[in-house]
């Protein structure tokens, strides 16, 4: 059996936001049936961009623009540790070789 998420419109969530504001979190989470979590997110996006924040998938050019600057972070750090790694075998290969010279 699956669950199925129930869809806000705009309009609704917006009723939510202006229930919260008169009557608090925790008795618009009950009378909606909606998690708080989700009513704290969808205040902040109202606060940031507004009632289009609000439309589902919405997101900021500048949410967009830390998505991308994360994913290439996470990318340079791969290669940052791929070279650390070829370097660490590197020195070890060369300190086996220094050592085999030596006792020769």
């Amino acid at each position: 059996m699956t669950r199925h998420r129930k869809t806000w419109t705009p309009q609704e969530k917006l009723e939510v936001l202006n229930f919260r504001k008169e009557h608090g979190l925790t008795k618009a989470s009950r009378e909606f049936s909606v998690s708080t979590v989700s009513i704290l997110a969808w205040e902040k996006k109202y606060e940031e961009m507004g009632p289009g924040g609000l439309e589902a998938g919405s997101k900021s050019s500048i949410e967009k623009e830390l998505q991308k600057v994360l994913r290439e972070n996470r990318e340079l750090k791969a290669m940052v540790a791929e070279k650390d790694l070829e370097l660490r075998i590197k020195d070890s290969m060369l300190k086996k070789s220094q050592q085999r010279n030596l006792k020769s």
